[in-house]
């Protein structure tokens, strides 16, 4: 079963849009073995993103909050997942 992850960044929003070149997700976030990640800064973003994985075959579908730390360019998800579909 394939996984799909979004991170809605809520924390350093600003920040991603201006040097969001080079971002990278942290290491703790491979813990979650996501076979594909995207990154949304709008509930938009992350409607458009959902129906991208799904037509990637993404069996589950999970999406969690994110900060992105500009000093070290990592984008860091935090809380709980919340699958959104599977």
């Amino acid at each position: 079963m394939k996984t799909g992850v979004i991170l809605y960044v809520i924390d350093g929003r600003e920040a991603l849009e201006m040097d969001g070149e080079g971002a990278t997700v942290s290491e703790s976030f491979k813990l979650l073995r996501a076979a594909a990640v995207r990154v949304a800064m709008s509930e938009d973003e992350i409607t458009y993103n959902w129906w991208q994985l799904l037509t990637k075959g993404m069996h589950q579908v999970l999406c969690m909050k994110a900060a992105y730390e500009a000093s070290n360019k990592t984008i860091k998800p935090f809380g709980t997942a919340l699958r959104l579909c599977g």
